[in-house]
């Protein structure tokens, strides 16, 4: 009988004669997983990458971006350079050229939506790298360019242990019309105590209840119009959708709905 009735309170209908079999094919819910959460200081927002000339040297390109930091960081760029991580977890990155592909490191104060260009002085020479050093290709195991974002404190003593100590940006270089070269994120990853973990999106999260720097603070880029009516639950239409499904990472559902789903569906 508490089947039958969990039937009832989640809105459908059993023929009588049916009850035991649809009792017996009611989804269970998934198991529940514990989760914390974790403070991002630093976010390069990835949409912002892009690659504009030197005035002087056409083949040399600038690489500029949008980032957010809510403390004092670091900048650190490698161009075509691997990424190792060591027993404890701590990660280093070695670029192909040695010093000639590291960036001076560049310290930042903590602001919203702050912009960064390397330096004049220290523009990325494409014609010092062959064609296949400056595109990835998951065999070389190789990025053409990462930019670390390290927030103060490194990890030390006076962090939350649920603290960002750094984001890592890696992303490919391409030649578009007329040779222009162009860049484009790959992936992005945090730096939490001895363990990294790359960031997801989560498609619909820029028309949720969760908007603007939030959104952008979470790492997720949005997908979808943003049009008003989007940030409604899309099954009743009513409360603001604030519940990221998995493993679709769909941002479309209010909390009172998506339990109703857990206990309806085994996929999501």
């Amino acid at each position: 009988m508490p089947q039958v009735q969990q039937f009832f309170l989640e809105g459908m209908r059993p023929e009588m004669g049916h009850v035991g079999n649809l009792a017996r094919t009611m989804a269970q819910p998934p198991q529940m997983q514990r989760t914390y959460t974790i403070r991002n200081d630093v976010n390069l927002k990835k949409n912002s990458l892009k690659l504009v000339p030197d005035e002087a040297d056409g083949s040399s390109y600038h690489l500029e971006f949008a980032f957010d930091a809510s403390t004092d960081c670091a900048i650190k760029i490698f161009y075509a350079a691997l990424e190792q991580v060591a027993a404890d977890g701590s990660v280093t990155f070695l670029p192909l050229k040695g010093a000639e592909g590291t960036h001076p490191t560049e310290s930042r104060g903590k602001g919203l939506n702050q912009t960064f260009r390397t330096k004049a002085t220290h523009p990325l020479n494409t014609t010092a790298y062959a064609a296949e050093e400056l595109t990835y290709a998951a065999e070389r195991g190789r990025y053409p360019i990462i930019v670390c974002l390290e927030a103060a404190g490194g990890g030390g003593a006076q962090q939350p242990k649920s603290a960002v100590q750094s984001q890592t940006t890696f992303a490919t270089i391409s030649s578009g019309a007329g040779g222009a070269k162009t860049v484009a994120p790959l992936k992005q990853k945090i730096q939490v105590g001895s363990t990294s973990y790359e960031l997801q999106e989560i498609y619909g999260i820029e028309g949720s209840a969760t908007t603007g720097a939030e959104a952008e603070s979470a790492g997720g880029a949005a997908a979808g119009g943003g049009e008003e009516n989007a940030r409604e639950c899309v099954i009743c239409m009513t409360e603001p959708r604030d519940t990221t499904v998995l493993p679709c990472r769909h941002m479309c559902m209010c909390s009172e709905c998506a339990k109703v789903l857990r206990m309806q569906s085994e996929k999501c």
